[in-house]
Protein backbone atom coordinates (compact mmCIF):
# COMPACT_ATOMS: atom_id res chain seq x y z
CA UNK A 1 0.00 0.00 0.00
CA UNK A 2 1.33 3.41 -0.97
CA UNK A 3 1.03 6.39 1.35
CA UNK A 4 0.78 9.80 -0.30
CA UNK A 5 1.48 12.87 1.81
CA UNK A 6 2.25 16.55 1.29
CA UNK A 7 5.96 17.27 1.09
CA UNK A 8 8.20 20.29 0.73
CA UNK A 9 9.90 20.82 -2.61
CA UNK A 10 13.39 20.38 -1.13
CA UNK A 11 12.49 16.90 0.13
CA UNK A 12 11.19 15.64 -3.20
CA UNK A 13 13.33 17.64 -5.64
CA UNK A 14 15.68 14.72 -6.45
CA UNK A 15 12.72 12.53 -7.45
CA UNK A 16 11.06 15.31 -9.42
CA UNK A 17 14.35 15.87 -11.22
CA UNK A 18 14.02 12.29 -12.55
CA UNK A 19 11.04 13.45 -14.58
CA UNK A 20 13.19 16.03 -16.29
CA UNK A 21 16.06 13.58 -16.85
CA UNK A 22 13.74 11.01 -18.44
CA UNK A 23 12.01 13.46 -20.74
CA UNK A 24 12.05 17.21 -20.39
CA UNK A 25 8.88 18.49 -22.02
CA UNK A 26 10.09 22.09 -21.53
CA UNK A 27 12.89 21.60 -24.04
CA UNK A 28 15.45 22.73 -21.49
CA UNK A 29 13.79 26.10 -20.98
CA UNK A 30 12.99 25.55 -17.29
CA UNK A 31 14.78 23.96 -14.36
CA UNK A 32 12.71 21.54 -12.29
CA UNK A 33 12.51 24.22 -9.60
CA UNK A 34 11.13 26.73 -12.09
CA UNK A 35 8.67 24.19 -13.53
CA UNK A 36 7.39 23.41 -10.02
CA UNK A 37 7.36 26.99 -8.67
CA UNK A 38 4.14 27.53 -6.75
CA UNK A 39 3.02 23.94 -7.22
CA UNK A 40 1.83 21.60 -4.47
CA UNK A 41 4.32 18.78 -3.98
CA UNK A 42 3.57 15.27 -2.73
CA UNK A 43 5.69 12.33 -1.60
CA UNK A 44 4.70 8.71 -2.24
CA UNK A 45 5.97 6.21 0.32
CA UNK A 46 6.14 2.44 -0.02
CA UNK A 47 5.24 -0.03 2.75
CA UNK A 48 8.68 0.43 4.30
CA UNK A 49 8.21 4.20 4.59
CA UNK A 50 10.70 4.99 1.81
CA UNK A 51 9.81 7.84 -0.52
CA UNK A 52 9.76 6.18 -3.94
CA UNK A 53 7.98 8.83 -5.98
CA UNK A 54 7.01 12.48 -5.93
CA UNK A 55 4.70 14.64 -7.95
CA UNK A 56 3.90 18.32 -8.24
CA UNK A 57 0.58 19.73 -9.30
CA UNK A 58 -0.88 23.13 -9.95
CA UNK A 59 -4.58 24.04 -10.13
CA UNK A 60 -6.11 26.64 -12.41
CA UNK A 61 -9.30 27.07 -14.39
CA UNK A 62 -10.80 23.87 -13.06
CA UNK A 63 -7.82 21.82 -14.25
CA UNK A 64 -5.30 20.03 -12.07
CA UNK A 65 -1.99 20.04 -13.94
CA UNK A 66 0.55 17.41 -12.94
CA UNK A 67 3.64 19.49 -13.73
CA UNK A 68 6.22 16.87 -12.77
CA UNK A 69 6.30 13.33 -11.43
CA UNK A 70 9.25 11.06 -10.90
CA UNK A 71 10.26 7.98 -9.03
CA UNK A 72 10.82 4.28 -9.19
CA UNK A 73 9.54 1.24 -7.33
CA UNK A 74 10.34 -2.26 -8.55
CA UNK A 75 7.29 -4.24 -9.49
CA UNK A 76 4.90 -1.30 -9.03
CA UNK A 77 3.30 0.72 -11.81
CA UNK A 78 3.46 4.10 -10.09
CA UNK A 79 1.17 5.76 -12.63
CA UNK A 80 -1.52 3.17 -12.01
CA UNK A 81 -0.96 3.28 -8.25
CA UNK A 82 -1.06 7.06 -7.84
CA UNK A 83 -3.45 8.39 -10.49
CA UNK A 84 -6.64 7.50 -8.56
CA UNK A 85 -5.37 9.59 -5.62
CA UNK A 86 -4.39 12.46 -7.90
CA UNK A 87 -7.90 12.37 -9.38
CA UNK A 88 -9.47 12.43 -5.89
CA UNK A 89 -7.22 15.34 -4.92
CA UNK A 90 -8.24 17.20 -8.08
CA UNK A 91 -11.95 16.68 -7.40
CA UNK A 92 -11.49 17.84 -3.79
CA UNK A 93 -9.93 21.08 -5.12
CA UNK A 94 -12.89 21.69 -7.40
CA UNK A 95 -11.27 20.50 -10.63
CA UNK A 96 -13.14 18.75 -13.40
CA UNK A 97 -10.01 17.61 -15.25
CA UNK A 98 -6.50 16.31 -14.68
CA UNK A 99 -3.90 17.23 -17.31
CA UNK A 100 -0.37 15.97 -17.93
CA UNK A 101 2.18 17.22 -20.46
CA UNK A 102 4.74 14.61 -21.44
CA UNK A 103 7.12 13.61 -24.20
CA UNK A 104 7.38 10.01 -22.96
CA UNK A 105 5.53 7.50 -25.21
CA UNK A 106 5.29 4.92 -22.40
CA UNK A 107 3.59 7.40 -20.10
CA UNK A 108 1.17 8.34 -22.88
CA UNK A 109 0.20 4.65 -23.22
CA UNK A 110 -0.28 4.27 -19.45
CA UNK A 111 -2.41 7.41 -19.22
CA UNK A 112 -4.54 6.47 -22.23
CA UNK A 113 -5.24 3.13 -20.52
CA UNK A 114 -6.63 5.14 -17.58
CA UNK A 115 -9.01 7.19 -19.72
CA UNK A 116 -6.81 10.14 -20.70
CA UNK A 117 -7.10 11.52 -24.21
CA UNK A 118 -4.95 13.88 -26.23
CA UNK A 119 -6.11 17.49 -26.10
CA UNK A 120 -3.20 19.28 -27.81
CA UNK A 121 0.16 18.79 -29.48
CA UNK A 122 3.22 20.93 -28.80
CA UNK A 123 5.84 21.12 -31.52
CA UNK A 124 9.20 22.62 -30.68
CA UNK A 125 12.15 23.62 -32.83
CA UNK A 126 15.53 24.62 -31.44
CA UNK A 127 16.92 27.67 -33.14
CA UNK A 128 20.53 27.80 -34.21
Amino acid sequence: MMIIRPAGFAEVQPLLALAQERGDHTGGTLSIGEACAGAMTWAVENDAGQVVMAYAMRVGGGVCWVVAAGGEARGVDLVKATMPTIERQARAMGCSQVAVTTCRPGLVRKLRAQGFGQSAVTLRKKLA
